[in-house]
Order: C-alpha cells, then structure tokens, then sequence
C-alpha cells in the first residue's frame, strides 16, 4: 500500500546565501515505482493541486522541465474543475493531453482529502498503450488514495 500524504518526502534545505527552500527527498520518487512501471514512461509526479508544489517524481529522462509539466497540469485541472461545476457532471476524472510524441495523464488522486494530490504522468506515444496506461494511473490512485 501507499502511503497516505507524503508530505514527508520534502524535507528542508539551505541554499547558497543563508536563505531556507523545500527540496524533493532522494526516496520521494519511490511511491511512483508502479507507474514507473507502464510501458513507454517518461516521467511521473505527485503534485498539490492548490500550489502546483511537486510532493514526488521519478523520471528516466533528464531533459523534461519537471516544473513546468506539474504546472501546466496543475492549471489544466483547475480550469476543467471549474468547467465541470457549470456542466451536469460529477466532476473531473482525469485529463489526457495528446502531442505529436507524448501523452499526459493527469487524474486526482483524491478528492476529499486535504491536500488534494494530482499524479501526472507523462508517456512516449510511441511505446504507450493509451488504455492499458489510463488503467495503471486509475489503479495506483485508487490504491493510493485508499
């Protein structure tokens, strides 16, 4: 099982000139070895969807701006939340954003809990199988949540 709020995995670090900053654990990618897991990944993070701040990522490729994708995704779900309160839904799922050469997968991991996780997954649409990896995010969030 997974842990509940991983807010553990940041821990505190001073940087150059005195001044205090949050900084990612070595260990905090660990939650996401299952993710790791499916089948073209490129990068995977938890992060609070109020901030944008990232809890935890892993990632097999140094050139993704790690940043701006939990950022990116952060706004997006935030935008499709807002849409989903005006529309007859029972809110948001989960967002997939399609590029010529990858996929995200954003999903809430959960939606009652404070503070409120999204999981991003970013894919290589060449080796992803866009169902099979919607399944494996939907799995992992309801074991993590639960």
């Amino acid at each position: 099982m997974f842990p509940r709020a991983p807010v553990s995995l940041c821990s505190r670090a001073s940087q150059h000139g005195g001044e205090e900053a949050f900084v990612i654990d070595d260990e905090a990618g660990a939650p996401l070895g299952p993710v790791a897991g499916i089948d073209g990944f490129l990068l995977g993070c938890l992060v609070d969807a109020v901030t944008g701040m990232v809890v935890a990522s892993r990632s097999d490729h140094d050139d993704i701006n790690l940043p701006a994708a939990a950022a990116a995704a952060m706004d997006i779900a935030q935008a499709l939340s807002l849409l989903a309160t005006e529309l007859p839904t029972d809110g948001l799922e989960d967002v997939l954003v399609t590029f010529r050469d990858q996929l995200y997968v954003t999903r809430l991991i959960n939606t009652d809990a404070e503070p409120q996780l999204l999981l991003v997954v970013l894919l290589d649409r060449g080796q992803a199988n866009l169902a099979m990896a919607r399944r494996e995010v939907r799995a992992f969030c309801a074991g993590y949540a639960g």
